[in-house]
């Protein structure tokens, strides 16, 4: 699949982008698993996975990018950008430079430790740096799907006394939210994406999937076993 977006397209030259192939309605490639689950803690699936870590390994993109969304929101009146873990760590340190912020990030702690079939389940916590009482933060973080993350983030700066004033993210990949995320308080945030491409996920028992997951074609863990996705879109179909 080629992108036209110039900044996918980077990410695609950059070794970053997997698009599951099919033909006759088959797939050809394995699926994905997501970062989101279910009410039964399974993760959501896909065909489509975009791997910012491959980007972080060269600052001079992850540089761009920040310049690319710094015209974008409002730096002005807040007091750094919070770097959601771990992939909006660079992003963060990137847009603090170029907005003469500070820069902050939680770490995570494990709950349930990674299986064979499943990521690990972990929760942030602060450490190293922490938002102060008062403080204004942007999170940052490199694609943005179900907001899960942002919502716990959002959760824990404010239990410091501090405020998020909005969400920044290379991708925007959410088909329910756009440009703009309600809270539980009803507080609503401005969503900020360089790149907005709704990809679809799904359930483990849905139709579309279901026989991929019987005959195991999936990479739970696709970052940890990117090699894996590459060498099958080698292959021929």
């Amino acid at each position: 699949m080629y992108e036209e977006n110039e900044h996918l397209r980077r990410v695609q030259t950059l070794g970053g982008y997997y698009d599951c192939r099919k033909f006759d309605g088959k797939r050809c490639d394995p699926l994905v698993g997501y970062t989101a689950r279910d009410e039964q803690k399974r993760q959501f699936v896909g065909d489509t996975y975009i791997n910012f870590a491959v980007v972080e390994e060269y600052p001079n993109d992850v540089n761009n990018i920040a310049r690319g969304l710094m015209p974008l929101h409002v730096s002005d009146h807040c007091n750094g950008y919070c770097g959601a873990p771990e992939g909006g760590k660079a992003l963060a340190f990137a847009l603090g430079a170029h907005a003469r912020k500070r820069y902050i990030y939680p770490g995570t702690k494990v709950l349930v430790a990674a299986t064979e079939t499943s990521r690990e389940i972990s929760e942030m916590v602060f450490g190293r740096h922490k938002p102060g009482p008062g403080e204004r933060w942007w999170i940052v973080e490199d694609v943005c799907n179900n907001f899960s993350t942002t919502y716990a983030l959002i959760r824990l700066i404010e239990s410091y006394g501090a405020e998020v004033v909005g969400i920044i993210c290379f991708l925007n990949r959410s088909l329910k939210v756009d440009t703009v995320y309600t809270t539980d308080s009803g507080q609503q945030l401005p969503v900020v994406a360089l790149v907005c491409k709704p990809i679809p996920e799904y359930r483990q028992d849905d139709p579309e999937v279901a026989e991929d997951i019987k005959n195991g074609n999936v990479v739970w863990k696709p970052k940890d076993d990117w090699a894996k996705l590459e060498a099958s879109q080698q292959k021929p179909m």
